[in-house]
């Protein structure tokens, strides 16, 4: 997986803003990496889940947005806009929900879906649809910016309306209260709006953050109650990831942290002075903050450092830029720098588990950040030499394989990412096909071996891997029999 944010990370600084086990030729070299038969990892399915064959296809003429963790519920928009359909994955059976929307996404225990669409008008629409619904309910039809989705207990859907006399309402939507038609929408409180960019909303465990312009609100859930956050407004503000926690970067670098709740201090550490202006500042963690300074491009080798700061103070991290960035498994600390030797320059890549606890490294560049597994201890990468920049020889590097794989020149990397809970890389391998072509067929790497599973016929989109059992879900095209146009499908691959 590349590091995504398949959510975005809650320390965000708010202000500033059919085919199976296809063999290669074995003459073809390095035209792509030669298959060897793995034995399954032997994860247990959901009852009721059939794995059917290694590839299959699920929807036609349709666009995938979402799979629920569990497997059970797959949402798509079809491709001529008609409207938002869902499919039981047990039985196959697929139905219209909602209008056609441009997003979707399944909470993590599956047990809602939110949709949105953005209108030309100004404001966006999102529905709410769970388990049981015959269609999907309106959440609201005026939204301003986006809504956020709040998991784990009392979840909850919070967004902004623009009122009629300028101001805004921080509204939510609790799932319960949706009757597969409409949701009761409670508006917790009402802000000035004045002249604003979009309102930016962050969810954690106990506050509902939300900024407009350069003011910042917190809503704290349990008593009801709104209160801006303190501090002076010209310094950014960071959330820590659960929200009970922000911090204030001073122009003087110190790093004060306060209590959400009662607006406390609670340290303040002076960071290191250097030349360079901070342009990386998050929480790794609720008692660490990682900031990164350099100095304005231009200066080669770049002036560049890194530091965590806790309580007890701040600790140099190295001459690089780290920034923390949240994977499947967790969160990670990724580095990069610019090393240079005399008039030869490379880039370095780190991957930390905590400030100090580096567990992977490349010296060279990347086309791709970096895939990493779930338990934080392998990391691939698709590395070149400088030289090779324009679509030239490229290397797949896993810090616990035994030999890394070669590429003639540069591959499809829209999939790009380790079997959930397992230490198995999956990506799109180029084959020499019966015709001489090249064809792209998903391959999994488990370090030592490689192993087809199907051929994927045009050009990846969206992948989603999922666990129990390890499958890859993604868009794909094929083109009709008679050569003519080309067609949305969407394809399932037992990995």
């Amino acid at each position: 997986m590349s590091l995504r944010s398949a959510g975005r990370a809650l320390g965000l600084v708010l202000l500033g803003m059919g085919l199976s086990h296809c063999k290669a030729d074995p003459d073809v070299g390095d035209a792509g990496v030669e298959d060897a038969g793995v034995e399954d990892a032997g994860e247990t399915p959901d009852a009721g889940w059939d794995a059917g064959p290694p590839v299959q296809t699920l929807m036609r003429d349709a666009y995938l947005l979402d799979v629920d963790a569990r497997q059970r519920w797959l949402v798509a928009v079809e491709s001529d806009g008609g409207g938002t359909v869902l499919q039981d994955l047990a039985t196959g059976e697929t139905r219209r929900i909602a209008p056609a929307a441009e997003s979707g996404r399944f909470t993590s225990d599956g047990n809602a879906l939110v949709l949105t669409l953005s209108s030309q008008e100004g404001g966006s629409t999102a529905w709410l649809w769970r388990p049981g619904d015959a269609e999907a309910s309106v959440v609201s039809t005026r939204i301003w910016g986006r809504a956020v989705v709040k998991e784990g207990a009392t979840p909850y859907v919070a967004f902004v309306e623009q009122t009629a006399d300028g101001g805004a309402d921080l509204s939510r939507v609790f799932p319960p209260e949706c009757d597969g038609r409409a949701c009761q929408v409670k508006t917790v409180a009402q802000v000035e709006a004045g002249p604003a960019t979009e309102p930016v909303l962050v969810a954690g465990e106990r506050f509902l953050w939300m900024a407009l312009s350069s003011r910042v609100w917190a809503f704290d859930t349990e008593l009801g109650t709104l209160a801006e956050a303190g501090g002076d407004p010209a310094h950014w503000l960071h959330i820590s990831p659960s929200g009970n926690r922000f911090a204030r970067l001073t122009p003087e670098r110190h790093v004060q942290v306060y209590d959400t709740r009662t607006q406390a201090l609670l340290w303040d550490v002076a960071a290191p002075q250097s030349n360079g202006g901070v342009t990386r500042a998050a929480f790794f963690d609720e008692d660490t903050f990682i900031i990164g300074a350099s100095l304005p491009v231009g200066q080669i080798p770049p002036d560049e450092r890194s530091y965590s700061c806790t309580s007890q103070g701040c600790t140099w991290m190295g001459s690089t830029l780290c920034e923390p960035r949240r994977v499947r498994g967790g969160m990670v600390i990724y580095c990069a720098a610019l090393d240079c030797f005399g008039n030869r320059c490379t880039m370095a890549y780190r991957l930390m588990r905590r400030p100090g606890e580096e567990f992977s490294y490349v010296g060279l560049l990347i086309d791709h950040e970096p895939a990493v597994s779930d338990d934080l201890t392998s990391a691939v990468w698709m590395t070149y030499e400088l030289r090779d920049s324009w679509g030239g020889p490229r290397v797949l590097r896993w810090n616990h394989a035994s030999q890394p794989l070669t590429f003639r020149t540069r591959i499809d990397m829209e999939v790009f990412d380790f079997v959930p809970g397992q230490q198995r890389f999956v990506f799109v391998n180029p084959k020499q096909g019966a015709d001489g072509g090249v064809e792209k067929v998903l391959s999994v790497w488990d370090g030592t071996t490689v192993e087809g599973v199907g051929v994927v016929e045009g050009q990846p989109s969206r992948p989603l891997t999922r666990a129990n059992p390890p499958a890859l879900y993604l868009n794909d095209t094929w083109r009709q029999s008679d050569g003519g146009a080309t067609s949305p499908v969407i394809q399932r691959f037992a990995l």
